[in-house]
């Protein structure tokens, strides 16, 4: 049937050409580019792990339920509370989550080193994914 769209659709992206290359995949609706952008922003500009970046506490901005502002930015907890406070006393429409929000999305990625041929795995403690490897 025409003009049929499904009903999730999962993000996924990928970074080569570095000193390593990542994969890695999310869930989370229009939150997913920002969630993406968040991740790799740990990974290249702040040197973490596949697994610290997905475990780094997330923001989104954007409507997630009827009713909400669409500038309305969703925020977890650990985020230091003067952070919070900064936001919302420049105007932001602050929804404050709690630590672990799987609202944020779920992320899973993998990082291959290709010097060593090394693969580390990272799973979101959103979720109830898991990073195996043998």
């Amino acid at each position: 049937m025409a003009y049929q769209h499904p009903a999730a659709v999962l993000s996924k992206a990928s970074i080569v050409g570095m000193s390593k290359e990542q994969v890695l995949g999310c869930m989370g609706a229009d939150g997913q580019p920002q969630i993406q952008m968040q991740l790799y922003s740990a990974m290249i500009d702040f040197g973490l792990d596949i697994q610290e970046a997905i475990e780094m506490p997330r923001f989104l901005s954007g409507r997630f339920a009827l009713g909400e502002a669409r500038d309305t930015l969703h925020i977890e907890s650990r985020f230091p509370e003067s952070t919070i406070e900064a936001l919302a006393r420049r105007g932001h429409a602050i929804n404050r989550w709690g630590a672990w929000n799987e609202m944020a999305g779920h992320a899973h990625g993998i990082t291959i080193d290709p010097r060593h041929g090394m693969l580390s795995g990272g799973s979101d403690p959103r979720s109830d994914g898991a990073a195996i490897g043998y």
